[in-house]
């Protein structure tokens, strides 16, 4: 099948999904009194019927916060901002580093720092949440030095640091596992072995042979990076208290009269949005990677 019909036929689909999606909390019914499962899918499916009915007087942009009424394209600028940021700086630099760490430990021998890294793979991402919020609170408690705030207070005082840690490592940690392994698999191959024959330089080894040979199955595998990111991103907002997305769209889904599906609809387009333009930049990181520093 064509690319182009491929994408042509992608987009709708992705649409298709995300309105079906939304509109699972109001088909799932239960009884109040004897608390059976029901599955009411005309109602469901009349959520969707207003909701694109909606869209063309602007009816389906507009979200009760509280009982206050609300215009989404008025509130969602500044919590995509915020989410924007931190996603687009925490997944460029995790995905360097973790390409450029995951060299290291393909080639190093030291086990106790592959140790420590299969230790943290280990570790639910939360945990790694808090305790970096833990060390930050003891390091304050023990020199009266408060290093990073552990959250934002308010939006015009952020955190910045300790999100920014947390979106950093966690994918990143990923990134190294899968490289280390790839780049190790590709030392073994013969035409390395060649290379190393000829005299040429270990690092000449490395940068422009095995790692050109490793960035195909880093591009394989970022949509699974990109998976890591933004699967934890409800948690980086919720526990450093975050103004963005997620937290947007889970503070407000269900409000004084009952769920918002207009809301969650437009809330997950937003966050699709973001994925594309932050994949989008990951690959022309690595396509650049390709064109200019290996070949």
């Amino acid at each position: 099948m064509p690319k182009a019909l491929q994408i042509t036929l992608l987009v709708p689909g992705i649409l298709l999904f995300v309105l079906l999606f939304g509109m699972f909390p109001v088909v799932l019914q239960t009884d109040h009194f004897e608390g059976a499962l029901s599955f009411n899918w005309s109602g469901g499916f009349s959520t969707i019927a207003e909701y694109m009915k909606g869209m063309w007087s602007g009816q389906s942009f507009q979200y009760l916060s509280g009982k206050t009424e609300h215009s989404f394209w008025d509130q969602i600028g500044s919590s995509f901002s915020v989410t924007f940021f931190y996603i687009t700086v925490g997944g460029l630099i995790g995905a360097t580093l973790g390409v450029l760490l995951g060299v290291y430990f393909g080639i190093s021998r030291i086990k106790w720092l592959k140790r420590i890294l299969e230790l943290t793979a280990v570790m639910p991402d939360f945990v790694i949440v808090l305790l970096l919020q833990f060390l930050i609170v003891f390091i304050a408690t023990e020199t009266g030095y408060v290093i990073f705030d552990v959250a934002s207070f308010s939006t015009d005082d952020p955190a910045i640091a300790l999100p920014l840690i947390s979106t950093i490592i966690i994918p990143a940690n990923y990134m190294i596992r899968n490289v280390a392994l790839h780049m190790s698999n590709t030392l073994t191959e013969d035409y390395i072995n060649f290379a190393k024959a000829r005299g040429l330089s270990k690092r000449y080894i490395i940068f422009y042979h095995a790692l050109p040979n490793v960035l195909p199955f880093v591009k394989a595998d970022l949509h699974k990076f990109m998976g890591i990111l933004f699967g934890n991103l409800f948690i980086f907002e919720y526990l450093f208290n975050l103004g963005g997305v997620t937290m947007f769209v889970f503070s407000n889904a269900f409000a004084f009269d009952g769920y918002q599906y207009s809301l969650v609809v437009n809330g997950i387009l937003t966050l699709l949005l973001l994925y594309a333009i932050v994949y989008s930049l990951l690959r022309l990181v690595i396509f650049g990677a390709e064109k200019v520093i290996i070949r």
